[in-house]
């Protein structure tokens, strides 16, 4: 069975490192740049663009989302995220969770297809991470927290216990969410901000530092 990383970018390096840390080590990696096929990330060798998966039969090959974000006040920024993921998904292509041999995952915890956790991160008892999800480094996700499909948990974020995040929503690095509070679809919370009461869906919460 193959496993190739999407998209030849930054966030791709940290998912092939997670890979690696478990023992796994990805085949290919793919990118649209022509220039860059032959080259290496993570010393794994890009070799073509996206398309080249259709090529392969369904039941040979998994996929690691290596596709990021960058956030603005009105844009969680992950759209071209869940595309990715959604196109191939809707394929029958397999996206297995992810996990650095470092995170900690709570036994009774659920995480969706595709979901990635990055190093140190922990997850809690009952805790549930959407499909396309990322916990990215170090982030903190406490008891009975539900992450919704395609959203972000940047590095060093802190969900309390019960928190919801909502589908493609944004956490930004460091914040803290605090708990049983509800975070809206779409909406974004500045890196640092502290967050005590329910954020619309689409929203900006925090300051102009995200």
């Amino acid at each position: 069975m193959s496993l190739i990383v999407l998209c030849a970018g930054g966030h791709a390096r940290v998912v092939i490192e997670a890979l690696l840390s478990r023992g796994k080590r990805p085949s290919a990696v793919t990118d649209r740049d022509s220039a860059r096929i032959g080259t290496l990330l993570g010393g794994i060798p890009i070799t073509g663009p996206d398309e080249d998966i259709l090529k392969m039969k369904i039941d040979q090959v998994q996929l690691a989302n290596g596709l990021g974000n960058r956030a603005s006040r009105s844009d969680s920024g992950l759209s071209g995220r869940r595309e990715l993921f959604g196109r191939f998904a809707a394929l029958g292509y397999a996206f297995p969770v992810i996990s650095h041999a470092s995170a900690v995952i709570a036994s009774d915890a659920s995480l969706g297809d595709g979901a990635q956790v990055m190093a140190g991160a922990i997850i809690q008892p009952a805790a549930l991470v959407g499909r396309n999800a990322l916990v990215n480094t170090r982030a903190v996700v406490e008891h009975d927290c539900q992450i919704g499909d395609h959203a972000h948990i940047a590095p060093g974020a802190v969900l309390c216990g019960g928190v919801v995040v909502g589908e493609g929503a944004h956490i930004g690095a460091g914040a803290v969410v605090l708990g049983g509070v509800s975070v809206g679809a779409g909406s974004v919370i500045a890196a640092g901000a502290v967050v005590a009461k329910n954020v619309e869906a689409g929203a900006f919460a925090g300051d102009d530092r995200e």
